[in-house]
């Protein structure tokens, strides 16, 4: 098996992403199980080429990129850095300084997506681990009632939407990794992975997670480090998988208050759009593939601002949450060609401050809008959100 691409270490965050470039060296193919999972000692590695099937349509994470610019990046501001991607950082740096080999055999495996895909393509409420919310379920009542209240907050049909853990701990179950290479990898001729290979390569990823003294049998931010709305469809459910690694992250930073109700209310954002047609917008359909992501991106940050401030959603205090989302926002990325662009932290700043307007105003009112209402006053303020911040 050989990678087609091979790409440097690509950090992608709930509800937004750090800016990754492509690098389009050949990787030499190996020629046995030996060679396959040979480490480096930089941080490029191989990566195997991925190829969802067409039902995993996905919101929050994209592996492909396109080559041209369409915004201009001169006028608009990118923070170097955030506490939340140092936390990230500082924990990949310590499993490197101790065990490269460990570390890098994993990520050219792999490791660090396949649980997203698992989730993407194959938990539901009903699956193993699927209710258990951060790493010994210490979130479990927290992301239950955060379920309960937004679909009673928003008037959309939300009872079939499930909610789903994502855990680094399944790198662990064997059949489940192979489950995940069977379906969304394949060879450099473009063949299937056979259930054989499959099993083979889940193996090792397995002995090579009990070997590491930083992992933590799976429970490492780096391999939940994710949330996702899921549309259904073709028998599959509408989902919304949120990973271990992010609550637990935030958790690490201070925002363990805010961090699962914002992020699972941005998600729901997404089902909104899903089950209004929201993608059909003008701004979801024309400029490029980084504006039409940026455009309903935004609006999810708006849609979970203004239930995290309402006062007959989560009743959060403003200031609170705002310097949650500073943080949350700052993983928004400078990634203006990248079809994944969530827009820049400025722009998700000024659209959880229109959210937080709109609550207020809804408040004096006494009543929450409907996501008809919500979305009209969205694509009204939508240009101004966007505007350059740099004069």
């Amino acid at each position: 098996m050989k990678s087609k691409l091979l790409l440097s270490l690509c950090l992608v965050a709930a509800l937004g992403t750090t800016s990754c470039q492509d690098e389009k060296t050949e990787p030499t193919a190996p020629a046995s199980g030996a060679e396959l999972i040979r480490t480096t000692a930089h941080p490029k590695v191989d990566r195997i080429h991925i190829k969802l099937p067409a039902r995993a349509r996905k919101i929050d994470q994209q592996f492909t990129k396109i080559a041209r610019r369409v915004i201009d990046p001169n006028d608009f501001q990118c923070p170097p850095s955030t506490p939340l991607i140092d936390f990230l950082l500082g924990t990949i740096n310590r499993s490197i300084a101790r065990e490269p080999d460990v570390f890098f055999t994993l990520i050219g495996l792999a490791a660090d997506i396949i649980p997203s895909i698992d989730a993407i393509l194959f938990e539901t409420e009903a699956t193993p681990q699927s209710q258990i919310f951060g790493y010994t379920g210490e979130y479990n009542h927290r992301m239950t009632k955060v379920e309960r209240d937004v679909k009673r907050f928003w008037d959309i049909n939300s009872a079939g939407i499930q909610l789903v853990a994502m855990k680094g701990t399944m790198l662990l179950d064997v059949n489940r990794v192979a489950r995940v290479y069977e379906a969304a990898f394949v060879n450099e001729d473009g063949s299937a992975i056979t259930h054989a290979q499959a099993l083979f390569l889940a193996g090792i990823v397995r002995a090579t997670l009990l070997q590491s003294v930083t992992m933590d049998r799976g429970n490492y931010p780096l391999f939940s480090f994710n949330a996702f709305a899921i549309p259904g469809g073709g028998g599959d459910p509408n989902k919304i998988a949120v990973g271990d690694g992010v609550l637990e992250s935030y958790k690490a930073i201070g925002f363990d208050d805010v961090a699962p109700q914002a992020v699972y209310a941005h998600e729901f954002g997404h089902h909104i759009q899903f089950q209004r047609g929201y993608f059909s917008d003008h701004f979801a359909t024309t400029g490029s593939a980084a504006e039409r992501t940026m455009y309903t991106e935004l609006m999810a940050d708006a849609f979970s601002a203004y239930y995290l401030t309402h006062k007959r959603g989560a009743a959060l205090n403003k200031k609170r949450v705002a310097q949650f989302l500073q943080v949350f926002f700052d993983i928004g990325d400078c990634a203006f060609s990248d079809p994944g662009h969530h827009g820049t932290p400025n722009q998700r700043m000024k659209a959880a401050n229109f959210g937080f307007t709109v609550a207020a105003q809804a408040q004096k009112q006494g009543h929450i809008l409907t996501a008809d209402q919500f979305h009209r006053l969205f694509v009204a303020a939508y240009p101004g959100l966007v505007a350059p911040d740099v004069t």
